[in-house]
C-alpha cells in the first residue's frame, strides 16, 4: 500500500454545445477548463480517516475500526470492478444501471452520522466520499488510516464540474493508494499522467461518486475529468476529440 503523500489534481468542464438537445439523442462536445480540483492524500497509522474540504467548510474524522465493522455488502460494485477490464467493460452497464439506489444512500448516511432529511451539497459530498473509501479499500486487509483535503478552484453549482472533478480526485487517489493502479510518478517527475487503461478504471469509480451525488449523471462531467482535452458525447457514448 502507498506510504507517501500523494497529490492529484483534475481539471472542471464547460459543456460548449448541446447541453440540453444531448437528452434527445444529439451531439454534445465538451472541454476541460484550466480551473482544477486538488487532492491530498496523506497516510498514517492513526487509527482514523479524515476529509477535510475547506472550500465548503467540512472536516470529518471517523475510526478506522468502527468502518472496518460495517456490514459493506451493499457496496456490490467491488467485485465488478476488481476484475479485469475486459470483464468491466462486459459488466459495467448492467452494475452502474442499478448499483447506487436510494436505500444505498440512506446507509451511506448512517455510517456519516447525518439524519435522513440530509441532502445539501456538503452532505453529499461526504458520502461520496465514504462510498469511494469503502467500496476501493475493502479488499485490503484492514482499511487504511489516511488524511485527504481537497481544495478546488472551481465554484459549485456552476455548471463547471465541481463534483466531477472531486470524484475523479477522489477514486484517481484512492485506487492509487490502495495499489489497484500504480502510481505514475517517476523519481524527479514533477507531474505525470496514469495510462489509458488505468483512466479507464478511474473514470468507472469516479462515476459512481457522481452518482451518489447527482442521482443519474450522464457521465460526460467525470469523463472529461478523467481524460481532459476536448469530448464528443452522443447516446451514452464519449470519444475524445484529438483536434
Amino acid at each position: 500500500m502507498l506510504s507517501e503523500v500523494l497529490l492529484v489534481s483534475a481539471p472542471g468542464k464547460v459543456i460548449l454545445h448541446g447541453e440540453h438537445a444531448v437528452v434527445h439523442g444529439k451531439v454534445a462536445l465538451a472541454v476541460a477548463l484550466n480551473l482544477r480540483t486538488y487532492l491530498r492524500l496523506q497516510p498514517h497509522s492513526s487509527g482514523k480517516v479524515g476529509l477535510n474540504l475547506p472550500n465548503i467548510g467540512i472536516k470529518r474524522a471517523w475510526d478506522v475500526a468502527r468502518l472496518q465493522l460495517l456490514d459493506t455488502n451493499f457496496l456490490v460494485l467491488r467485485v465488478l470492478l476488481s476484475l479485469s477490464l475486459i470483464c468491466v467493460y462486459l459488466f459495467a452497464c448492467v452494475a452502474e444501471q442499478g448499483d447506487i439506489t436510494p436505500e444505498k444512500v440512506e446507509k451511506l448516511k448512517e455510517v456519516a452520522g447525518f439524519p435522513e432529511d440530509c441532502g445539501n451539497h456538503e452532505h453529499l459530498a461526504v458520502l461520496a466520499f465514504l462510498y469511494l473509501y469503502l467500496s476501493i479499500c475493502r479488499k485490503q486487509s484492514a482499511l487504511p488510516s489516511l488524511d485527504i483535503t481537497v481544495w478546488s478552484e472551481l465554484p459549485t453549482s456552476a455548471g463547471l464540474g465541481s463534483s466531477a472533478a472531486y470524484s475523479t480526485c477522489l477514486a484517481a487517489a484512492l485506487l492509487t493508494l490502495c495499489e489497484e493502479i500504480p502510481n505514475p510518478l517517476k523519481d524527479g517527475e514533477a507531474t505525470s499522467r496514469w495510462t489509458s487503461e488505468d483512466l479507464e478504471l478511474i473514470n468507472k469509480w469516479a462515476f459512481q461518486g457522481e452518482r451518489v451525488i447527482h442521482g443519474n449523471p450522464s457521465g460526460v462531467d467525470n469523463a472529461v475529468s478523467t481524460w481532459g482535452g476536448a469530448l464528443r458525447y452522443q447516446q451514452g457514448k464519449i470519444s475524445s476529440l484529438k483536434r
